[in-house]
């Protein structure tokens, strides 16, 4: 579901509360700090800023990966950074308000190591929409670092168009508007529109079944779409979670035939086809297996043909094959150890899913094809913009390749890509023909920072911010009745999700409820009432439902869809229980084993390709994984008693089963 996907990119960008912490240092600009963290330890920063400032400093990771998150003077979270794990951790914040802000640098799971923290920039954020950009580009302008290309169009015309940064920093090339940006997910909208102009030729139908036209793949018994593709509702594995369980590295090369291998490997599907938004990236493979069959051309003929070349698009292609050359591209790069960077490939045979390279410049003109229907039509734009709806009748907020929702008053198109070092926001506003491209080859570089351009560049046609929940009900909150010691005792426990593989454990530290989901950092939760909480920082919240007795044993998490929780009741694992579980557990569809041994009390899971990681009790028969177990480990037994496997999932694929040898 949408949901369980958001929620878990957010858990996954929180932090630690710690218990150990190094209090008292000012952060002043241009004067960097140094500090070593430990398992348990915590440092924080103070420094001054002032309403409409622009800050941005970073953490430098010098031998540990650090979590990093900064607060406003009234300790409310503005921000939580948390990208790679060697080189600089920038963060950037736009005070609200006059005042001291604090800065906590935290470890990423228990690492221990030497950081510096340097504050860059405290100063007036500009008023000029183009300065403003310079300002937020400044960690991406670098003569030695990767860098940011950018294009900004207001009301069909290029005011915008500019890199920041290096493109190539082996041979000293600078990073411009021209230079070629594998903008990976963004090229799903590419792949919508292929379908489309096929659907407009009569070839293909969007309700067609996917067997019709690629018939090798497995039968489940139920008829999966192509529109089932487009919209992330089709119920088959994803390739990108699926495989990495079985030692698949981002960086390792994938045979383009793999989709049909993952697909024909499934047992059954994840969920009825078009039942459940599940971000997928094998569907958007196999559907550009799909338009080759069906047109006769080769991907990069079909696609340069009949989309690049009509639009203008002289400078855009795509990326099929691994080391594929495309001449003025940027280079990819990610943190080398100690300092400076290493080159890395993004994907190359993921294409469908990803592949497009384009510059900044093309892009504008692939954005008024949203309002000019050059290409496709009115009526392929209109099906590509279209939310997706699930047979529940729920909308997906999902077209076919492309976001579509309303943001401050306009319809904004919008999707964003990364790969193993790209990354890359698209949107476009097609009602006032403006939008947005921004790409970066840093692995540093966040996407977060795309509102604050589009306000600067477009306010005018904007409505104002809508207050957020916390904020809409101030008096209410004020006036609520706060949960008791008792009730709050009674709140705390492991909830176990109905129908997906999530589990959130609510805790009470120093009076206060915390929130931490499977294997991921914990949140505060900030009570409403008696049995409501807000997620600080994250748009999320809760409700217990409390039993006559007084105890709690449901509860609904409210984040897109209510969500429904049930209580565990969990119960000390023994030494001679936890044994049950040593073994040898065998995948027979991805072809890949893992060997459970009690190391030091903890039940440690090995694999040839990863370093051993702890699978950890969480009730019943069910424990928390780690690396690529994300989420709920359930061991099954045999009639007699005896374990006979596990299921395991990772985010968007769920239920692999692992049979015991």
């Amino acid at each position: 579901m949408i949901w369980i996907e958001a929620m878990k990119r957010l858990l996954i960008l929180a932090l630690f509360f710690v218990s150990t912490t190094a209090f008292g240092q000012h952060l002043q600009v241009g004067k960097a700090l140094s500090g070593s963290l430990t398992a348990d330890s915590k440092h924080t920063f103070t420094f001054d800023a002032q309403e409409n400032y622009f800050v941005y400093g970073y953490v430098d990771q010098l031998t540990v990966d650090v979590l990093v998150k900064v607060m406003d003077p009234d300790a409310a979270l503005l921000g939580q950074f948390d990208g790679p794990d060697r080189g600089p951790e920038a963060f950037q914040i736009s005070p609200k308000k006059d005042g001291v802000y604090t800065v906590e640098v935290t470890s990423f799971e228990g690492a221990e190591g030497d950081f510096t923290i340097l504050l860059v920039a405290s100063e007036p954020k500009a008023k000029d929409p183009k300065k403003l950009v310079d300002q937020l580009m400044k960690p991406f302008s670098s003569k030695t670092g990767p860098g940011v290309s950018i294009s900004v169009l207001k009301e069909g015309k290029i005011v915008l168009a500019k890199g920041y940064g290096m493109s190539n920093l082996t041979y000293g090339v600078p990073m411009t508007e021209n230079s070629g940006m594998s903008v990976a997910s963004v090229s799903k909208q590419f792949t919508g529109m292929a379908i489309m102009l096929l659907v407009n030729e009569g070839k293909v139908a969007l309700d067609d079944d996917v067997r019709k036209h690629l018939p090798e793949l497995k039968d489940f018994g139920q008829v999966v779409t192509i529109r089932n593709m487009l919209n992330h509702t089709s119920g088959y594995r994803e390739v990108l979670n699926f495989l990495p369980m079985a030692g698949w590295r981002f960086t390792d090369a994938m045979d383009k035939d793999e989709p049909f291998e993952v697909v024909n490997r499934q047992v059954a599907l994840q969920n009825e086809p078009g039942a459940e938004y599940n971000y997928n990236n094998t569907t958007f493979m196999l559907l550009a297996r799909l338009v080759e069959r069906v047109s006769g051309q080769d991907w990069t003929t079909f696609m340069t043909e009949r989309i690049f070349m009509p639009l203008g698009m002289n400078n855009t292609t795509v990326k099929v094959q691994r080391g594929q050359v495309i001449p003025g591209s940027s280079q990819g790069y990610a943190p080398a150890k100690g300092s400076g960077f290493v080159y890395v490939t993004d994907f190359a045979s993921a294409y469908g899913a990803s592949g497009v390279n384009s510059t900044a410049l093309d892009m504008t003109k692939w954005m008024l094809n949203y309002s000019n229907y050059t290409v496709g039509g009115k009526s392929a734009i209109e099906a590509i913009a279209a939310s997706g709806i699930l047979t529940s009748g729920d909308s997906t907020f999902y077209g076919l390749g492309l976001s579509s929702r309303k943001w401050r008053g306009q319809q904004l198109y919008t999707h964003t890509g990364g790969e193993t070092s790209h990354r890359t926001f698209f949107g476009y506003m097609p009602d006032i023909k403006s939008g947005l491209f921004i790409s970066s080859n840093h692995p540093g570089y966040g996407n977060g920072m795309w509102t604050d351009i589009a306000v600067a560049f477009f306010g005018e046609f904007l409505e104002p911010e809508k207050p957020s929940e916390e904020q809409e009900e101030p008096e209410t909150k004020e006036a609520a009745t706060k949960p008791t010691p008792a009730q709050m005792e009674a709140i705390a426990g492991r909830y176990q999700f109905i129908g997906a593989p999530l589990q959130i454990v609510y805790s009470i530290e120093d009076g206060k409820m915390f929130a931490q989901a499977t294997g991921q950092p914990k949140f505060e939760v900030s009570a409403t009432s008696d049995s409501t909480f807000t997620f600080v920082g994250v748009a999320a919240s809760v409700t217990f439902h409390f039993e006559k007795d007084g105890s709690v044993k449901r509860a609904t998490h409210h984040q897109g869809p209510n969500s429904p929780m049930e209580k565990l009741l969990d119960a000390p694992i023994t030494p001679e229980k936890l044994m049950e579980y040593e073994g040898v557990y065998y995948s027979a569809e991805l072809e890949t084993r893992y060997t459970l041994k009690i190391v030091d009390g903890k039940l440690m899971a090995h694999h040839r390709w990863y370093k051993p990681f702890a699978f950890t009790h969480s009730g019943k028969e069910n424990f928390a994984g780690g690396r690529w177990f994300v989420g709920v480990v359930e061991f099954d037994r045999d009639p007699s008693g005896a374990v006979s496997g596990f299921t395991a999932g990772n985010g968007r694929t769920r239920g692999v089963w692992f049979q015991k040898q």
